[in-house]
C-alpha cells in the first residue's frame, strides 16, 4: 500500500465544470486504477474540484472567524459558545475551523484534509454536538439528574468518532468532554488495553450520547449482545486520521462497523472525514461513506513546505551500542544549559525501536545522580535536570500511565519524553523543541512523521537521530534525500568505551553519572533490551557482527561479565543458533550473568574541575525514581537505597 505521505494528482479535469453532485456521480464512475500517485503534485485537485462549485456560491459570505459569532449567528448554541469562550478560553478559530466548522454546520459531509496540530479536533467536535442538540434540545443543558439524563443508555449512541490509537481517542474524549460540560451529552471511550472493562462499565451504567473508541474495540462492542451497545439514533460519523486508520489496516474492521451501524435509508447522518493526507485509498473510502454532494475542505497550501525539508536535521555515529546512552545525556544536558541562556525551553521527544529501549532509558535518566550531597538515607538530592521532567510512554504502560504521560508532557514548559512510536502520528505536543531518533526507524515514512512533532505551526525546532556502526550504511538508502548532516560536535559518540582513556572533564563527569545511574537498572531490562536489540536488528545479515556489538554493550554499557541468556528457540528463530558468543538457554534467576570483575576500574575519574580520567571506583547505591507508572517525572520524595541484585551492581 503506497505510504500516507504519497498523495493522489488530479483526477479528470472536467470534474471542475460539474455542479458537486454531478461531480460526485462522475468520481464514482473512475475506476481507482486510473488515479495516478505523484510525489511532486500533493494536492487532490479531483476533490476541491468537485466542491468547487459549492463553495464559489458561498464565498460571497464572508466566514465566520469567531468563536463568539456562532452564538450570535445563531447556528451554535448559546450554551456551547459560553463554555468555548468563558471556560476554555477561545476566542478566534484556526484556519482548519474557519473552513471546517462553517461548512459542517450546515449538515453536509466533509472531507478535510489538515494536519495535526491546527485544531481540527474542535472542527469536528462542534458540528457534532450542535447536530445532536438540535436533535434532542433537551440536551443543550445539564438536566436536573446530574450529568446523566433520565433517558440516556448505552444505546443512545448519536456520535461516533473512530480515531487510530487511544492515545489520539483519550485526547479527543478530554476535549470533546470539557466542550460538553455544561449540557446534558455524555462522552465516553472504548479503547484496547487494560481499561477495556471499566470502559464498558461507564457506558453501561451512564450511558452515552458521543463515543470516541478506535476500530478493533468498537467492533467488538457492537458485535457483542451482552454490551448492550447499539447506535441506532446514530446522527454523526468521524473518521480522525483517516490516512492513518489506513496505514495500520483497520479498514476491513471499519467495513465491518459500518454493516452493524443503520443505513442511511433507515437513518441519516452527517460524515466527517479528517486526514493529513489524501492519497488514493483514503480516495476510496471517500466514495463508500461520504454522500454526493460532500464538500472537500484543503487546509494545507501545494507550495507549504513540509517539516522535514525545514528544520534542521543532524545525525550523530556512534562508536559503539555502548555509547548510545552516554551520548543521549551529554545532548540533553547541552540542550538544558542553552535553554538556560537563550531563554527557550528544552521539550525532546526521544524515539526508540523498542519498548524495553524505552524502559532501560527510562530507568537510567530517572536514577541519574543528583545534587553531590547525600542525604540521611544515602538517596540523592534534586535530579541533576531540574525542573526539566523525564517521562516515559509505551504501549506496555497502563492506559492511566500513558495518559497521565503524555498530558504531563503537554502541559510542561521543559521535558524529555522518552517514547516508542505510539506518539509518532496524531497526538499533538505543543513547543517541541527537539526530535531525537535513537536508532534507525523502520522506514523513511517513519522517520518523517517522527521528526513531524517538533517545529509545528511555523516554529523552530531540531531532529538528531544516533546511528551505530550496522545502521550507517542502511541509513544512507532508507533516509536518502534527506537533508541530513553529520554532526560532530558531541564527545561521548566517538569514544572508545572498552579501553582507558584520558577524556574532557565534561564528559568524564558524564560518564560517571551514567556508570551510577545503570547499574540500579534491573537486570531484566538489560535482559530484554538484549533480546530486542536482536530482533531489531534481524534484518542485518552479519550475524557474528550483530552478536558482537550487542556483548559489548552488555560488558562495557552495562557492566556485565557475561551477556544474558536468550532462550534456544529464540536464537533458532533469530537464525542466530550457530553465532559464537550467545548464551543461549532458558533464564533462571541462579543464571543471571554476574557483575562484572573490571568495568572501566582502570579509569580514575580524576578532578572533574581539570579534566583527568573517565570512570572512577565506587558510588553509592541510588535509586532515582518511582517504579512502574509512577516512576515518571523523577520523584524522589523516598531516596533509598537500591536492593542489590546479582549483575545489577558493579565496581568501577
Amino acid at each position: 500500500m503506497r505510504r500516507a505521505f504519497q498523495r493522489c494528482s488530479a483526477l479528470q479535469k472536467s470534474l471542475s465544470t460539474l455542479p458537486s453532485s454531478a461531480a460526485q456521480q462522475c468520481f464514482r464512475r473512475i475506476d481507482a486504477t486510473r488515479i495516478a500517485v505523484s510525489r511532486s503534485a500533493p494536492a487532490i485537485r479531483s476533490l476541491h474540484q468537485s466542491s468547487i462549485r459549492r463553495q464559489e456560491l458561498t464565498e460571497s459570505a464572508t466566514p465566520l472567524t469567531k468563536f463568539a459569532d456562532l452564538g450570535s449567528s445563531g447556528v451554535l448554541h448559546d450554551n456551547v459558545v459560553r463554555t468555548l469562550t468563558k471556560e476554555m478560553g477561545l476566542e478566534t478559530m484556526t484556519e482548519v475551523q474557519t473552513k471546517t466548522i462553517n461548512e459542517a454546520l450546515k449538515g453536509q459531509d466533509v472531507i478535510a484534509q489538515a494536519k495535526t496540530g491546527t485544531g481540527k479536533t474542535l472542527a469536528f467536535l462542534l458540528p457534532i454536538l450542535q447536530r445532536i442538540i438540535q436533535v434532542d434540545p433537551e440536551l443543550a443543558n445539564r438536566s436536573g439528574y446530574g450529568r446523566r439524563g433520565p433517558r440516556t443508555t448505552a444505546d443512545d449512541i448519536r456520535a461516533l468518532i473512530i480515531s487510530p490509537t487511544r492515545e489520539l481517542a483519550e485526547q479527543i474524549a478530554v476535549e470533546a468532554k470539557k466542550l460538553t460540560k455544561n449540557t446534558g451529552v455524555i462522552v465516553q471511550t472504548a479503547v484496547g488495553g487494560t481499561q477495556k472493562s471499566a470502559g464498558l462499565r461507564a457506558i453501561q451504567r451512564d450511558g452515552c450520547h458521543v463515543l470516541v473508541a478506535t476500530p478493533g474495540r468498537l467492533k467488538d462492542l457492537l458485535t457483542d449482545p451482552y454490551s448492550r451497545v447499539e447506535a441506532p439514533d446514530l446522527s454523526a460519523l468521524v473518521f480522525d486520521e483517516a490516512d492513518r486508520l489506513l496505514d495500520q489496516g483497520f479498514w476491513p474492521d471499519i467495513q465491518e462497523i459500518m454493516t452493524l451501524l443503520p443505513t442511511r435509508a433507515e437513518k441519516d447522518r452527517q460524515t466527517l472525514m479528517f486526514s493529513a493526507t489524501v492519497p488514493r485509498e483514503v480516495v476510496s473510502i471517500v466514495r463508500e461513506t461520504l454522500k454526493p454532494g460532500f464538500n472537500f475542505v484543503k487546509c494545507v497550501r501545494d507550495d507549504e513546505e513540509p517539516t522535514h525539508a525545514r528544520i534542521a536535521q543532524k545525525s550523530v555515529l556512534l562508536s559503539g551500542l555502548e555509547n548510545c546512552v552516554p551520548s543521549l545525556i551529554e545532548l540533553c544536558e547541552r540542550a538544558i544549559d542553552d535553554s538556560k541562556t537563550t531563554g527557550k525551553p528544552f521539550k525532546a521527544i526521544v524515539y526508540f525501536n523498542s519498548t524495553a529501549e524505552v524502559t532501560l532509558a527510562a530507568s537510567a535518566l530517572l536514577a541519574l545522580p543528583g545534587a553531590q550531597q547525600q542525604d540521611a538515607f544515602g538517596g540523592s538530592g534534586a535530579h541533576p535536570w531540574h525542573p526539566t521532567k523525564v517521562l516515559e510512554i509505551h504501549a506496555k504502560l497502563t492506559q492511566n500511565g500513558r495518559t497521565r504521560a503524555s498530558d504531563e508532557f503537554r502541559k510542561a514548559d521543559s521535558a524529555i519524553l522518552l517514547s516508542s512510536d505510539v506518539t509518532a502520528r496524531g497526538m499533538d505536543f505543543p513547543n517541541v523543541s527537539h526530535v531525537i531518533q535513537v536508532g534507525l526507524p523502520s522506514s523513511r515514512e517513519q522517520y518523517i512523521h517522527r521528526i513531524g512533532r517538533t517545529g509545528r505551526a511555523g516554529k523552530e525546532g531540531e531532529g538528531w537521530i544516533f546511528l551505530n556502526a550496522i545502521e550507517a550504511g542502511e541509513a544512507r538508502t532508507r533516509l536518502r534525500d534527506l537533508p541530513l548532516t553529520k554532526d560532530d560536535t558531541l564527545l561521548i559518540p566517538k569514544m572508545d568505551l572498552t579501553q582507558p582513556a584520558d577524556v574532557p572533564a565534561s564528559a568524564g563527569k558524564i560518564l560517571s553519572m551514567y556508570q551510577k545511574a545503570i547499574k540500579n537498572v534491573p537486570m531484566a531490562e538489560k535482559a530484554k533490551v538484549y533480546l530486542a536489540q536482536l530482533g531489531v536488528y534481524g534484518w542485518f545479515s552479519r550475524k557474528q557482527q550483530l552478536v558482537d556489538l550487542m556483548n559489548r554493550l552488555a560488558r562495557f554499557g552495562w557492566g556485565l561479565s557475561e551477556p544474558p541468556r536468550i532462550p534456544s528457540g529464540v536464537a533458532q528463530r533469530l537464525r542466530l543458533s550457530s553465532v559464537q558468543g550467545l548464551n543461549i538457554g532458558d533464564s533462571r534467576s541462579s543464571d543471571r550473568p554476574r557483575q562484572a570483575d573490571r568495568f572501566y576500574r582502570d579509569r580514575d575519574q580524576g578532578d572533574r574541575e581539570q579534566g583527568g580520567r573517565y570512570g572512577g571506583r565506587g558510588g553509592q547505591d541510588r535509586y532515582g525514581g518511582d517504579r512502574g507508572d509512577r516512576r515518571s517525572g523523577y520523584d524522589r520524595r523516598e531516596p533509598r537505597e537500591a536492593p542489590r541484585r546479582h549483575g545489577d551492581a558493579f565496581s568501577f
